[in-house]
């Protein structure tokens, strides 16, 4: 996969990593209520290994998110909101909604979008990706 294409799926799969992050939590805190009731051994055993679990997955969904998220902090408000809306929360008619906001031709938002990913893409993998 190139470089471009992995930075935007990782954008891609930005909404859905947080809120697996927020789904993790809560199932975390399931388990520790459960413990907390002090079932068997087995029992306990088997919950404190799936909080092991959960906790190693939400430690590096944590910072994958952390990750791309600053990233994103090093581009202009602008292109955040056009990679945000256009890849991260999509939606139909987005480009015309945001050409109306900024006052751009379509094209030109597509443009700012490709821009800014190339920017994210660079900033990520460095200058030869």
């Amino acid at each position: 996969m190139r470089a471009r294409d992995e930075m935007m799926a990782d954008l891609r799969h930005l909404t859905l990593d947080r809120t697996a992050v927020t789904l993790m939590r809560e199932d975390i805190s399931c388990i520790e209520e459960d413990i907390k009731k002090e079932p068997p051994a087995e029992q306990r055993e088997t919950l404190e290994k799936e909080r092991a679990r959960l906790m190693s997955s939400l430690e590096a969904t944590e910072h994958h998110i952390g990750r791309v998220e600053r990233l994103l902090s090093y581009l202009s408000a602008e292109e955040q909101e056009v990679l945000e809306r256009m890849i991260i929360n999509p939606y139909p008619e987005v480009v015309f909604d945001l050409s109306e906001k900024m006052g751009f031709e379509p094209c030109s938002v597509y443009r700012l979008r490709a821009r800014a990913l190339d920017k994210l893409t660079r900033l990520r993998y460095g200058a030869g990706a």
